[in-house]
């Protein structure tokens, strides 16, 4: 019976290790375990994978400096020139913004033009007019900073020196140069609450821009930073850079807001971080650095892309271009443009701004904002405190159908969040600590159990059978006192002539013998899985179908006879040999409706059968010594194994035993080595259909002849019975 103070004890302790382990998943999600974020990050991905689709309104066309562009072209970097003939063409089909995703930073054919003004300088007037073709021939920047300036709408790249390593070279006058060239692009409007600036935005230590006419040139720049996660892979966009105490947008922003017809950018920052970042009237939520997750559409060339040897050639639909941003950059593998996503590690950097840019447009940036830390730690605190207090009040399959139901669930708003508004709850932690609890409480229940189990089955191990002990220790509630009615077959067995054989031996032999024999008896109730009941005196009570549900009980009980009969015959025979006395013994089988269970008070009881199919059942085997019979079935039993044995079974007698007023149909199953053969059962059932008809005469003859010829006591007593 299952001990309360023990399961007192599970649940108390149970409970305590959930709150610690509660207690440690939130100091770990708020320290961040690198393992586990990494799984964060893969969780986030598969999510992301499932937002596969192409945009709804291309608002971004690509423009490729692809394979094929090189091919015709030649090598990367080309010139400045051709770069303003595909600006020119990209105007004239009507783009509404054309961001360059290259960066302009030196002179193009600066040593020539070095050497170039040097003989000038040194030959006069005359050099410099000679030499004025070449120069203006190598003068590609003025050519595309004319063509910028034409055009009106080319957003140009900045990059920011984050680093204090990497701004080292810059001297005080370069910097300050740089800073005075970019500060017209920085965010005018900043709005703060708390007062500030928030420490989330860590600042940039330096600038790189485009060349000054260039810069000039161009209606915005914006800068082209990149900050992938930990993995390599590009999640995020940071929309903002701080430098110098300002904020810049980036270049995507910036073509962003071309494209909304040049609204005003307005920052919204806080004590904690970045809040928000308004293009005109459209809200973009970031997190407190300043950054926006990217949703991307899909594979590489998801985003409308044109080769720019098409653009330059002419054959580009200017359909593709007209009313978008267009956006110029290299896709080729060997210009080296190629980033990690979500999607894959081939992704060109120029499709990930593309990417983004379309993001801003149409609205469909993935969001992580502050609020949702508190709700991730608010998701664990629940989770913890909930199954803590649940878990170990509960039996281990319904834990585990709790703990499935809580994961579903989350899991469901969890989604429902992400793919409806775009919302990034985490995942793994509260996942981990709802596995940690389930396996914790799952785990000090098995040991607990297994403890009650060992003692079970030390207790019960030399009354029932291997398969039954293992049975009622994976239920452990059964050792309770109650009952349950179902249809068994109960088998008792009896010794013949007991008082006569015990007189003849010394208490010492008779107990050696007596172990000797229940012991082989046992080993047969148990090989076809019975339950012991009880030793009473020399006779064994078994029965089954209960504990373990079986069909076939009444089969098994009938095996267990005919070998519980060939294992005496054996040990006759050894007995024989080695001088001692003989025995045999009554078997009687019934099959029923009993009550089966524990039974007695609450600190005393036995697992057992009653009710009045088990009182035939020992009525039955006591007719044995009646017909001299060794296995005696009641007709219910037979009704069920008449199949089985045809040939070996026999009808013995209609009797009314004591105690039960309808008469009770008998058979005889006859086990191997009671007769040399049974080739004269035919003569019997002759005879019996004869007695049963009232044909005494045919009776009287029929078993007087078995009687003789075959030594059958059935007939014996028939015969007997009619008289003469």
């Amino acid at each position: 019976m299952p001990n309360p103070r023990a399961s007192l004890i599970l649940t108390r302790s149970a409970r305590a290790v959930g709150l610690a382990l509660t207690t440690l998943m939130v100091i770990a999600f708020y320290v961040g375990v690198p393992l586990m974020d990494q799984l964060e990050l893969e969780t986030y991905d598969m999510r992301l994978r499932t937002l596969m689709q192409p945009p709804a309104r291309p608002a971004v066309t690509i423009v490729a400096i692809d394979e094929q562009s090189l091919n015709v072209h030649g090598r990367w970097p080309w010139s400045r020139k051709k770069i303003a003939e595909l600006v020119d063409r990209l105007d004239r089909a009507g783009a509404r913004v054309i961001a360059l995703d290259i960066f302009f930073s030196e002179q193009e054919n600066r040593e020539l033009l070095a050497a170039i003004e040097r003989l000038e300088t040194a030959g006069g007037a005359d050099t410099r007019r000679l030499y004025a073709p070449l120069r203006q021939a190598l003068a590609a920047d003025d050519t595309l900073s004319r063509a910028i300036s034409r055009s009106g709408k080319v957003v140009l790249s900045l990059v920011f020196l984050l680093g204090q390593d990497d701004a080292y070279h810059l001297s005080a006058a370069e910097a300050e140069a740089t800073h005075r060239r970019i500060r017209p692009q920085a965010i005018a409007i900043v709005r703060t609450r708390g007062g500030g600036l928030p420490p989330a935005v860590s600042e940039a230590k330096g600038a790189i821009a485009n060349l000054p006419a260039l810069q000039a040139a161009g209606r915005y720049a914006g800068h082209i930073n990149i900050f992938p996660d930990r993995d390599g892979a590009l999640r995020w966009a940071p929309l903002v850079v701080r430098y110098r105490g300002q904020f810049y947008p980036s270049a995507d922003v910036q073509a962003v807001r071309g494209y909304l017809g040049h609204p005003a950018l307005t920052l919204n920052v806080a004590s904690d971080g970045v809040d928000s970042l308004a293009i005109g009237s459209r809200i973009v939520s970031t997190d407190e650095f300043g950054r926006a997750l990217i949703r991307y559409y899909g594979l590489e060339r998801t985003i409308p892309t044109v080769s720019a040897a098409e653009v330059l050639a002419g054959r580009a639909d200017p359909a593709r271009f007209r009313d978008r941003v267009v956006i110029v950059g290299g896709t080729a593998k060997g210009i080296g443009d190629i980033r990690v996503t979500p999607h894959g590690t081939l992704f060109p950097g120029v499709e990930v701004r593309a990417t983004v840019i379309q993001n801003l447009i149409d609205g469909s940036s993935l969001r992580r904002p502050g609020w949702t830390l508190g709700i991730d730690f608010l998701v664990l605190l629940i989770v913890g405190l909930s199954l803590a207090w649940w878990l170990p009040r509960t039996r281990l399959p319904l834990a585990a159908a709790i703990s499935g139901v809580v994961f579903a669930g989350y899991l469901a708003i969890v989604v429902v969040l992400f793919r409806g508004q775009g919302v990034w709850l985490n995942v793994v932690y509260p996942s981990s600590l709802l596995v940690l609890m389930f396996v914790s409480t799952a785990l000090m229940k098995y040991f607990t159990a297994e403890h009650e189990k060992h003692q079970i089955k030390t207790a019960f191990k030399y009354y029932l059978a291997p398969k039954v002990v293992d049975l009622v220790t994976e239920n452990i509630e059964q050792l309770r006192l109650g009952g349950e009615k179902r249809e068994l077959t109960v088998l008792f067995s009896d010794i013949r002539g007991f008082t006569t054989f015990s007189e003849t031996l010394a208490p010492e032999e008779l107990v050696h013998l007596l172990n000797v024999y229940f012991t082989r008896m046992t080993e047969e109730i148990f090989h076809h899985d019975g339950t012991l009941d009880k030793y009473i005196g020399d006779a064994i009570m078994a029965y089954y179908g209960a504990p373990i549900v079986r069909a076939d009980h009444a089969l098994a009980a009938c095996r267990t006879a005919l070998g519980m009969a060939d294992a005496l015959a054996e040990l006759n025979r050894e007995w024989q040999r080695q001088q001692k006395p003989t025995f045999q013994i009554g078997i009687g089988i019934n099959t029923g409706p009993m009550v089966f269970g524990n039974m007695g008070s609450n600190t005393r009881f036995n697992y057992t059968v009653i009710g009045d199919a088990v009182n035939l059942g020992s009525r039955i085997e006591a007719l044995n010594k009646t017909y001299g019979t060794t296995i005696l079935l009641s007709e219910f039993t037979h009704a069920q194994v008449a199949a089985e044995f045809a040939g070996r079974v026999r009808e013995v007698d209609t009797t009314r035993v004591r105690g039960r007023q309808e008469p009770v149909r008998l058979y005889e199953l006859i086990h191997d080595g009671r007769y040399p053969d049974l080739g004269w059962l035919a003569d019997y059932e002759r005879a019996y259909r004869a007695l049963r008809a009232g044909e005494t005469k045919a009776a009287r003859q029929g078993f007087q002849r078995l009687a003789e010829e075959r030594n059958d006591p059935v007939s014996r007593y028939h015969r007997q019975q009619l008289g003469d």
